[in-house]
């Protein structure tokens, strides 16, 4: 009896230094960036033998496979409310280890999940789209990002109710949406290439993988925060806390420069007539560089809110009438609000007009670029215009 206890020990004792082996190469896989022999080994792995001491790292691996770190597929819903769900298993079981990629992994479950609440809001599906990113903000609590991105979804569907108490939530915290993005340059692809965390990227640059490290920190979100805020309590009949919060803000964030921008807006809204004249005034003396405005348009674009968007595209424009970049996207801005389904026909023609004249300034400032040639034929094709589709078509 002793010998078969003695030989069923030594047994247990192997398969756990197996499994601290297979972790082991896993881990040196993903240091060497092979994400694909990662995924491999963990596959190996049978679940229902691996001890309480690996549980927590199993769950981790569980949910980088399940999410197919390695970009070889797109995940379903399915498996990426899996890979969430091990995911959180692992943290609940200690496991934390950023020099592992867990930022990257949980970040790239996060824009899976996004991605497909994307899908679902294009095909029409408000609700599914808003289920989605509620339950990433659900699960973490703690991640502000997430339920900044759950205010702007419940805004841009009109679930107003939700919008108000989520941005209200974010104003007293003090979110600002400023995130700072920790790059560095790939030695083998000579690529930039940016990085969840700090400790990664510091790991990346130690271990030698990749070279040139530098940080940047995205535009304040404020402006657009406080502007739906104040819109949302006053349409609700709160007048009073409209005025409370714009006051508090203007107060604690004086430096702004995205409340700057949306001093005159929040005037308007509270029938404040004459400080909304004297803020648009003052506009133009407060914000010298175009690119605040570029900003700002483009994160409006991201949340679909295209009024914004051509607002602050024009507003850079007419300081620098000549950039490329700015009259693309003030031509993506009114095509995106012309395919609204809140549009009108006789509104969809006047937007898309709008978008011509726009991206025909861009094609004289670059009558190479295919991208913005392809869009004009598109929108010549709309108006029957085929002089000017043949004459561009002959230089694809």
């Amino acid at each position: 009896m002793k010998i078969k206890l003695t030989i069923l020990l030594l047994t247990f004792v192997t398969i756990g230094f197996a499994q601290k082996r297979e972790f082991r190469k896993i881990e040196n896989a993903i240091m060497k960036g092979d994400l694909p022999d990662a995924i491999e080994i963990f596959s190996t792995i049978d679940e229902s033998e691996v001890e309480d001491e690996y549980k927590g790292q199993y769950s981790f691996y569980k949910a980088a496979s399940l999410i197919d770190v390695t970009g070889k597929t797109k995940p379903t819903l399915e498996k990426a409310y899996a890979a969430l769900g091990a995911m959180k298993n692992a943290e609940s079981l200690g496991y934390t280890n950023p020099a592992l990629m867990g930022g990257q992994v949980k970040k790239y479950i996060n824009d899976s999940l996004l991605e497909i609440a994307n899908k679902k809001l294009n095909s029409k599906d408000n609700s599914g789209a808003l289920e989605i990113v509620n339950k990433l903000s659900t699960e973490s609590p703690q991640d502000l990002n997430m339920l900044y991105n759950a205010a702007n979804l419940a805004y841009q569907v009109g679930e107003f109710e939700q919008a108000e108490e989520q941005y209200s939530k974010l104003f007293n915290k003090g979110f600002t949406g400023q995130v700072i993005t920790y790059t560095a340059v790939n030695k083998l692809t000579k690529v930039e290439e940016s990085f969840p965390n700090l400790t990664l990227r510091d790991v990346s640059v130690k271990t030698g993988s990749h070279v040139s490290p530098s940080e940047s920190k995205s535009p304040s979100q404020l402006g657009r925060i406080v502007t739906n805020l104040v819109w949302l309590q006053k349409n609700s009949g709160d007048v009073e806390s409209a005025k409370a919060t714009f006051e508090k803000a203007l107060k604690n964030y004086s430096d702004d420069e995205s409340l700057k921008i949306s001093k005159a807006d929040n005037y308007l809204t509270l029938g404040m007539m004459k400080e909304y004249e004297e803020a648009n005034k003052a506009l133009s003396d407060e914000v010298k560089d175009p690119k605040v405005y570029d900003n700002l348009a483009l994160a409006a674009i991201n949340a679909k809110e295209y009024d914004q968007a051509i607002k602050y595209y024009e507003k850079s424009l007419s300081m620098e009438p000549d950039n490329f970049i700015s009259l693309s996207n003030l031509g993506v801005a009114f095509v995106q609000k012309g395919n609204l389904e809140t549009t009108s026909a006789a509104d969809q023609q006047t937007l898309y007009n709008k978008a011509i004249v726009v991206y025909e300034k861009a094609h004289n400032l670059d009558s190479s670029n295919k991208n913005i040639i392809n869009t004009l034929i598109s929108l010549y094709g709309v108006f029957s215009m085929e002089d000017k589709i043949s004459a561009l078509k002959a230089k694809l």
